[in-house]
């Protein structure tokens, strides 16, 4: 059974929430002050954790520092009486991203007074297992290993590099749209090594050509013989593209655009089928370069996509001078935009600017049918996530494109509305 651990100043406001926790199978404990909230917290394991911004006496912000100190992987819900504290919608969103980036797995946030089913709606989620997104994780078996040089090229050398895929869809009636290669690194001692780590690592190294040059071969490869040319005949319905994630220092090849020509000629990929995807936090380091280079890959039909738009400082720099054709909505807003209005805002700012553009807009970070449901209201283009599928082997994907058809999202030709 689940555990709720309230920390509410307003005994009827805690009163009400544990009625709804209640009702929801849940056990409930309260706490009226930081010792007790500290002690009820020692004494159990909760799966979540309901927080009053606006208990007097305490500071909120160091309640979220607690539980972080703690490594609590309980579900956060934060709550504040906007009405009569000082405490604005805004803050509240604000709160709610301090906890995230402290890495605590923050559920929403509910302005008092809140509905019964709203914080049903929450709770429910925190008794749902949690994604691998703000989470404090245990200890690896193995000290993270330095990434130097010699390792990483010996990685490369080895293909120790595998790729996953990840499906994306049409917003409007969830028929396939494409897919995005992601690295993956299963070191044989180290086990799994995250993107974060490596990509920069490589970067470093200025191995990010010989990188690059083998993911996109390993993509084009798979893309041509299951997508292209799939086993016993036939094509997916459409024209599914392939999503490749480049670096900026690719682009201080000169020749990088005749390398990618010569990869889709070996491998029988048109470079319209493929998109080119460039992280909107990247720095160029020779910008006329860039803005050449993009514009020949441009001018040989691959599309290009700002990656994890409105995640960096200079997202309209870059939009206004590199040719882009899709824009993708990070997905730090796209994940909140249910508990969020600035983030209910910026995705909705971001998929109207990229219509205004004539650029296609694309969501990350889809969890749920509503987060779904919203992107369609708003004219969004294509979603992925883990509501749609988690990334992928190529053979996994090749079991999920026969079950795909059947999938509660995927009606191909019919609109949900």
């Amino acid at each position: 059974m689940g555990r709720l651990l309230i920390f509410e100043h307003d005994a009827q406001v805690a009163q009400f929430a544990a009625r709804i926790a209640e009702n929801a199978a849940l056990q409930v404990r309260t706490a009226e002050s930081v010792e007790s909230f500290l002690r009820v917290l020692d004494e159990q394991r909760s799966t979540c954790v309901l927080i009053d911004l606006s208990m007097s006496g305490a500071d909120s912000l160091d309640i979220i520092q607690l539980l972080a100190d703690r490594g609590c992987e309980a579900g956060i819900i934060l709550t504040s009486d906007v009405l009569t504290s000082n405490t604005d919608p805004l803050v509240l969103d604000a709160a709610a991203r301090v906890a995230s980036a402290r890495g605590l797995r923050v559920i929403g946030h509910l302005a008092k007074p809140f509905s019964a089913t709203g914080l049903h709606g929450l709770l429910r989620q925190a008794g749902s297992p949690p994604s691998t997104v703000g989470i404090l994780h245990a200890s690896r078996p193995h000290p993270e290993r330095e990434l130097n040089p010699a390792l990483l090229r010996q990685a490369i050398e080895n293909c120790e590099f595998s790729l996953a895929y990840q499906p994306q869809i049409f917003c409007r009636d969830g028929r396939l749209s494409g897919f995005e290669a992601l690295a993956r690194w299963h070191h044989p001692v180290d086990g799994l090594i995250v993107p974060d780590r490596f990509i920069p690592a490589i970067e470093r190294a200025g191995l990010m050509p010989e990188f690059t040059a083998r993911i996109i071969e390993q993509a084009f490869s798979w893309f041509h013989a299951n997508i292209l040319s799939p086993p016993g005949g036939g094509t997916l319905q459409g024209s599914p593209s392939l999503s490749i994630n480049i670096s900026a220092r690719n682009l201080t090849q000169p020749d990088f655009p005749e390398i990618m020509i010569d990869l889709c000629q070996r491998y029988a990929v048109p470079p319209r089928r493929v998109v080119l995807e460039l992280t909107e936090t990247s720095a160029l380091d020779d910008p006329v370069l860039s803005l050449e280079l993009l514009t020949r890959l441009r001018m040989q039909g691959f599309q290009l996509s700002i990656d994890d738009f409105g995640a960096g400082y200079s997202s309209m720099q870059q939009l206004a001078r590199l040719p882009f054709s899709e824009i993708k909505v990070d997905k730090t807003f796209v994940a909140t935009a249910l508990q969020s209005a600035t983030s209910r805002t910026v995705v909705k700012s971001i998929v109207e600017l990229a219509r205004s553009l004539t650029l296609r807009s694309t969501a990350e970070g889809v969890e749920d049918e509503a987060t779904l449901q919203f992107l369609d209201f708003i004219g969004c283009d294509l979603a992925q996530g883990f509501f749609i599928a988690h990334p992928m082997s190529g053979k996994n994907l090749a079991d999920w494109l026969n079950d795909a058809p059947r999938c509660s999202w995927q009606a191909p030709g019919a609109p949900r509305h």
